[in-house]
Order: C-alpha cells, then structure tokens, then sequence
C-alpha cells in the first residue's frame, strides 16, 4: 500500500512538473525582444495574390526609417507576442500559407544582420530560422503599413 502511494505521489509530481514546463515553453514571448533600441531596422511588406488569372508579388521595401517611425515600432512590438509551437524546434523557419501579406524585418547591428522576422497575415511568423506562431499578426502588418506611410 505504502509503495502504492509513493509511486502515484512520484507521477503527481513528474505530472505538473511537466505542465510547469509546458507552461513556460509555450508562454507568449513580446516581439521586443528581438530588436534592440539601438540596431538598424529595414522593413519590406509584401502583398500576394491573383489579378487577372495572373499570381502576383507587390513588394515595398521601405529603405529609411525616420526615427520617429521607428519608435513607433517599437512600442508597436511591445503590444504583440509569438508563440512556440510544437514543431518550433525542429523547424528550419520555412513557411507555407502565408495568407496576402508577408512583413519582412530586417535588425542590424553595426557590423551585421542580428534578426530576421518574417510575420505572414496568417499568423504564422519566423524569427531567425525558426517557426512560431502570432495571433492578430494581420492586425500588426497593417500597423506597421500605417507607420511606414504604405
């Protein structure tokens, strides 16, 4: 009986020792911590479809970004988050189902590219080689578009 006991008191605790981890491994991560005040950000949107039978790729690489606009961006990436998904670390950060847009951010130190985020309208994002998911992601794309001017 004694031993009964211990070994469900061993699984009780293997147990939410698990979902602790679970908890922690699929807890939504702020999009502001993958750019630093101090890094260049270039920023590229995207547009996908089909116009006249045709597939069609609009793309806007925004080349310079006032300091204001980037500011914006800033406290822009503080309000939205990803997530890990099962398949995180095992995925080599290609996507499929992008949705109609595609935002491209690019952060660069002095030397280097640091980051490379890809946020599809989806919800799918990749971040360095690595796949995630973000609620509201079309949401944020749009936002983005506004700050940039479109």
């Amino acid at each position: 009986m004694y031993l009964k006991r211990k070994i469900a008191c061993c699984v009780v605790i293997v147990f939410i020792v698990l979902l602790i981890c679970l908890a922690i491994y699929f807890k939504p991560v702020s999009l502001s911590a993958v750019i630093d005040e101090d890094c260049q950000v270039k920023i590229t949107i995207s547009e996908l479809g089909v116009r006249n039978g045709e597939a069609y790729i609009d793309s806007v690489p925004y080349q310079s970004i006032t300091l204001q606009q980037k500011n914006s961006i800033l406290a822009l990436l503080e309000q939205y988050a990803y997530q890990r998904t099962f398949a995180t670390p095992f995925s080599d950060g290609s996507l499929s189902g992008l949705g109609n847009r595609v935002l491209y951010i690019y952060v660069y130190d002095d030397i280097s590219l640091v980051n490379n985020i890809c946020i599809t309208s989806s919800g799918k994002i990749s971040i360095n080689e690595k796949s995630y998911h973000m609620k509201n992601a079309d949401q944020f794309i749009e936002l983005i578009a506004e700050i940039m001017g479109r």
